[in-house]
């Protein structure tokens, strides 16, 4: 049996176990597989690509020409979880920052209106205060002239 012949058995063997099976998986009659794995007849580039395409697992350069792992080796995919929740976790602390931020602005315009009441009213007592001082002048005065009256 030739080496590609024995490449397509392996594949077969590894994964369904029965020729009967392989071929309803590659969608090709039995007596296709069955030549190929005696060694009767080579597999074409249709059947090789059904196989590829079949188990995309199967390393292509293992089956076409022998060389490297029967299985793709896959790449340990990133593990980007933990990136990802403290991403997460920043966008929370800015969010509460924002809140945060918006509250203390929000106290500040509050406090500043209540300074402006403040000094609205401290203009308010100053009037209210000089207005009394001129009562107070006026009350002395006229206690004054009253008191001249009486002395005459």
């Amino acid at each position: 049996m030739d080496e590609l012949n024995k490449r397509v058995y392996e594949v077969m063997e590894r994964f369904c176990g029965s020729k009967s099976i392989f071929a309803t998986e590659l969608g090709v009659g039995l007596p296709v597989i069955t030549h190929i794995s005696s060694g009767r007849n080579k597999p074409g580039v249709d059947i090789l690509q059904k196989i590829l395409h079949t188990y995309p697992s199967v390393n292509a350069t293992w089956l076409m020409i022998g060389k490297g792992e029967m299985i793709k080796t896959v790449k340990p995919s990133l593990d980007i979880d933990n990136e990802i929740n403290n991403i997460k976790n920043l966008a929370n602390q800015l969010e509460q920052f924002k809140e945060n931020t918006a509250s203390v602005i929000s106290y500040h315009k509050l406090f500043m209106d209540e300074l402006r009441h403040f000094t609205e009213l401290d203009s308010v007592l100053l009037k209210t205060q000089f207005g009394m001082n001129e009562i107070q002048q006026k009350i002395g005065e006229q206690l004054l002239n009253l008191k001249l009256k009486v002395e005459k």
